[in-house]
């Protein structure tokens, strides 16, 4: 019994965000930058776009009285993984966005990818 309770803390820490952050920062900028592009392309662990495809502008409420569309939800948690990946700034997001993308961000773009990077829905729900 001690051993299956040893093993699920054990699995638990390991999986455990604290954990993750501290192996990202051993990781050049230009390492995260690489592994976000290759993760971003279809199946990709940051691929949040081709489950929503033709259906991208469905909404739905993500909070109490804050709606988004798909597309919205899926540029906010790529920006929120930019951050928790340590990418060093929104500018920088939001130019391997671009360059994923490969031409120029729109304006929704350019407003929720930050919004993911910051975490404001969180921020928002504490107020």
């Amino acid at each position: 019994m001690k051993n299956k309770i040893f093993i699920f803390f054990l699995f638990a820490f390991i999986n455990s965000p604290f954990l993750a952050n501290t192996q990202t920062e051993k990781l050049s900028q230009q390492e995260i930058k690489s592994f976000i592009l290759t993760e971003t392309k279809e199946g990709g662990k940051l691929d949040f776009f081709t489950a929503i495809k033709g259906k991208e502008y469905n909404g739905a409420q993500v909070m109490k009285g804050i709606f988004m569309s798909n597309i919205e939800i899926a540029l906010y948690k790529w920006g929120k993984a930019n951050f928790e990946l340590g990418v060093e700034n929104i500018e920088t997001a939001l130019n391997i966005f671009q360059e994923f993308k490969g031409k120029e961000l729109d304006m929704r773009e350019k407003e929720i990818i930050p919004m993911g990077y910051r975490n404001d829905l969180k921020n928002k729900s504490k107020e």
